[in-house]
């Protein structure tokens, strides 16, 4: 045992108050300096208790006397042998001092890890933003379709609509609106599309305009955007996937406004 671990067991005799005047005065002046023994002395108070133990050893037995025998070096043996183990288990739990640097370590860890939930979360939150953009770009393409459709179908239907007959289908305009309607157009060869031209009034050339591919059972109603009243002829022919600038192919019809 060193001097400082012999400092402590003074310590605990000291909190239990059976040192002998100078050792208690001794013990009394290393506390004012040592942090350590103050922690010690306070966390061993409680032990007070087992002053009563080991007093009745030192009773006097030729008299049977109640009085506690002058403490000495044997007395503080024998307190120190029944408060050790109260000692130790009170230092088992004695609360953990950490450095400045660990302090300063737990900070830092606890710092970057905020900040990387920070990062996630703020992912997250672009990431959602992003995708209700999206959904709202969808929305409002589903609805310009939809819109679209009604007036299509009312286009297509209408009594006042002009029809011109075509191969394999007809050609719709109702009012400034023009429409290719098919309904039996075979579909086009591997790596094909059919693609619609537009002759404006006045010009010598056609212009291309939209491609498109029938469904399975020959359907197709194109929507041309164009303005009605400005087309002399409209052509449609088969070109390679992504259309044409100039027709590739013999036209499978066209059809000249009078």
């Amino acid at each position: 045992m060193n001097a400082h671990e012999t400092m402590l067991d003074d310590v605990a005799a000291y909190a239990l108050g059976v040192l002998p005047p100078a050792e208690a005065r001794a013990v009394a002046a290393h506390l004012q300096t040592c942090e350590e023994c103050r922690e010690e002395y306070r966390l061993l108070r409680p032990a007070v208790t087992a002053v009563g133990i080991s007093a009745e050893a030192c009773f006097d037995a030729a008299t049977a006397a109640d009085s506690v025998a002058p403490p000495g070096p044997l007395l503080k043996k024998r307190i120190m042998r029944n408060i050790r183990p109260n000692v130790a288990e009170m230092r088992a739990v004695r609360p953990i001092v950490w450095p400045a640097y660990a302090v300063a370590a737990a900070c830092l860890v606890v710092a970057l890890v905020s900040g990387i939930i920070n990062i996630s979360l703020n992912s997250q939150v672009h990431r959602l933003e992003n995708e209700s953009a999206q959904m709202a770009a969808v929305t409002r393409q589903l609805r310009l379709s939809n819109t679209q459709m009604r007036t299509a179908l009312a286009d297509l239907t209408a009594p006042d609509s002009q029809r011109y007959a075509v191969a394999n289908g007809e050609v719709v305009k109702h009012a400034n609106r023009l429409y290719i309607a098919m309904n039996a157009l075979p579909p086009p060869p591997k790596g094909k599309v059919y693609q619609a031209w537009t002759l404006r009034n006045g010009a010598t050339q056609m212009s291309p305009s939209v491609t498109f591919v029938p469904n399975p059972g020959g359907v197709a109603v194109v929507p041309l955007p164009v303005n009605a009243s400005q087309i002399a002829a409209v052509a449609v022919s088969v070109e390679p996937e992504g259309g044409s600038k100039q027709p590739t192919s013999k036209p499978t019809f066209v059809l000249k406004f009078t």
